[in-house]
């Protein structure tokens, strides 16, 4: 009895997604779409662009954008776990056990105001993915800088044309940059830690 109650505490823990920051797993999982039907989830309709994810844009209701994405699994989150205050949900969706997407709508609104883009299929239009390394970004953008978020002791960089940030869960081992002051930028000096997820505005 005592190693059945183990196995399922252990099997709970398991169901929680270790890739982002999160409460604990949220008892009323929702699958998106028809009941009982299980497709694979097509990436290559979902690019990052400006202001958008496929079909899914900044400004639009989370119900318009679950229209654009049946056969997911959601979850409530909480926004401050993706590094956002001010007591919005995080509405995170996954395909099985991947978490894919968040979408953070403004505060006591429906209206979408952040997407994160999290999983490494989900293609950029200049070729990069939201699990994009150090020296993949450097590729794309020679110049880049990396800037330490301070409250939550991670670091990112910004594609400030398109709107996307880069998060970096990074930690002593992993951290890109050499912040002499805590607010200055970066050049990297750590070339292979990879991003977690993208911020898309």
């Amino acid at each position: 009895m005592k190693s059945s109650s183990l196995l399922l505490i252990g099997i709970l823990l398991l169901g929680c997604n270790p890739t982002v920051k999160r409460s604990g797993c949220d008892s009323q999982n929702v699958l998106i779409g028809e009941t009982g039907q299980r497709r694979q989830f097509d990436f290559d309709k979902f690019r990052v662009q400006k202001g958008q994810l496929g079909g899914i844009k900044i400004g639009m209701t989370i119900h318009e954008a679950e229209m654009e994405c049946k056969y997911l699994m959601r979850n409530v989150d909480q926004a401050t776990n993706f590094g956002f205050d001010g007591g919005s949900p995080a509405y995170s969706y996954y395909s099985g056990d991947e978490f894919v997407f968040g979408l953070i709508p403004k505060l006591n609104t429906d209206s979408i105001l952040i997407i994160i883009a999290a999983h490494s299929l989900l293609q950029t239009e200049n070729g990069l993915n939201p699990n994009a390394s150090v020296s993949d970004l450097i590729k794309v953008y020679p110049d880049l800088q990396f800037e330490q978020d301070l409250m939550n002791g991670w670091e990112f960089c910004t594609d400030k044309k398109r709107g996307w940030e880069f998060v970096f869960l990074s930690d002593a081992k992993t951290r890109i940059g050499e912040y002499l002051d805590p607010e200055a930028h970066s050049n990297p000096k750590r070339f292979t830690t990879k991003s977690n997820w993208m911020v898309i505005r």
